[in-house]
């Protein structure tokens, strides 16, 4: 059958993840769940630890660190993370595919285990993408076929009115110092050349690992939140001035420049295929690793009440590309194509 017909609505889909920790990519997981619960389908979640308390989560749960659950079999199953691949296959729950947040094997953490991730790629299975670069990568480097599915905004993440940039304006910066494609020493140098440069700034930090003494060394934050749900850094980064994204290439999708988008907090973000895509001409984008171009693109903003007005609605149209009604027939395209597409497969063993 092509798609659903003939189903009902109430099509079984399980989506395998591996621990279920706080971070974009689960969160976006999470999201897509729940828009496919309202449309009728039947959710079930399997991942490598307990239920998190981080999000609302109403659809069957089962740890499959402790057991194998035992659940009927599914219409479709898709694994998440390169590591699910092999582990959806051996559940053995129904016609699988991928959805696909970022290349891993394009981490540098994960270089030991390169082959192992090239390995999993090579299998051809349908694949859900959340932006077209990704499309492309897994077209061309493994011959896979793709649906790119983006994420959806989160409505928690909504502007507040403001006039100008604070006198000492606070500065964002998302990601896990430690995590090379994240880039995040390029942005603390940005911001101690804006503050050589007479700007009084405010760092606000966001990540999903606690503050060490590497990164305290090369700059102290004014304030650090990690493991905090979204609620709260929605709420921080509304009252934030702007927002310095550097990631690398191996970005998947940039979730907290879409964040900041939606907050109507302006952004400077490294030139990549994500952001490019994320950002559609309406935030400033500089080479990635270039400190010097952050900064001077930060101030520039900062420095210019005229400019920061224009870049938070610019960047807040943009956003609106993404809002949840505009994601969630893109979401029922993707899971139909992918079933057809992975029972296609099955079909051809």
């Amino acid at each position: 059958m092509d798609g659903w017909e003939g189903w009902g609505p109430d099509v079984r889909i399980t989506y395998v993840l591996p621990y279920p920790e706080l971070n974009g990519g689960n969160k976006v997981i999470f999201q897509h769940v729940r828009m496919l619960q309202e449309l009728g389908h039947e959710l079930t979640v399997l991942a490598e630890g307990s239920k998190p308390d981080w999000i609302r989560l109403d659809a069957a749960y089962a740890n499959i660190g402790i057991d194998v659950p035992r659940i009927p079999s599914q219409d479709l199953v898709i694994a998440t993370y390169w590591t699910t691949i092999e582990r959806s296959r051996q559940l053995a729950l129904g016609p699988l595919a991928h959805f696909c947040q970022g290349y891993e094997g394009g981490l540098v953490h994960l270089a030991p285990v390169l082959p192992r991730i090239e390995e999993a790629y090579s299998l051809p299975l349908p694949t859900l993408t959340v932006s077209p670069h990704l499309a492309d990568l897994v077209r061309t480097r493994f011959g896979r076929e793709s649906f790119v599915v983006p994420p959806p905004l989160d409505p928690l993440f909504r502007p507040a009115f403001r006039l100008r940039p604070k006198k000492e304006p606070w500065v964002a910066v998302p990601g896990i110092f430690g995590a090379e494609v994240k880039g995040v020493p390029t942005a603390l140098e940005a911001v101690r050349r804006l503050r050589e440069r007479g700007y009084p700034c405010r760092v606000l930090r966001i990540s999903v690992m606690p503050l060490t003494d590497e990164e305290r060394r090369m700059l102290e934050p004014d304030r650090f939140l990690t493991g905090v749900p979204p609620g709260e850094i929605a709420r921080e980064l509304r009252e934030c001035d702007l927002l310095l994204f550097p990631s690398r290439e191996e970005e998947g999708f940039g979730l907290p420049l879409l964040e900041a988008m939606a907050s109507k907090v302006p952004a400077v973000a490294s030139r990549i295929s994500s952001t490019v895509h994320i950002a559609d001409g309406a935030v400033k984008l500089v080479p990635p690793g270039d400190a010097q171009a952050l900064a001077e693109a930060a101030e520039e903003l900062l420095s210019d009440a005229g400019a920061w007005h224009r870049a938070r609605r610019r960047g807040w149209k943009a956003s609106r590309r993404f809002r949840p009604e505009e994601v969630v027939p893109r979401l029922d395209q993707g899971i139909r194509w992918a079933r057809s597409k992975a029972v296609e497969k099955e079909s051809e063993r």
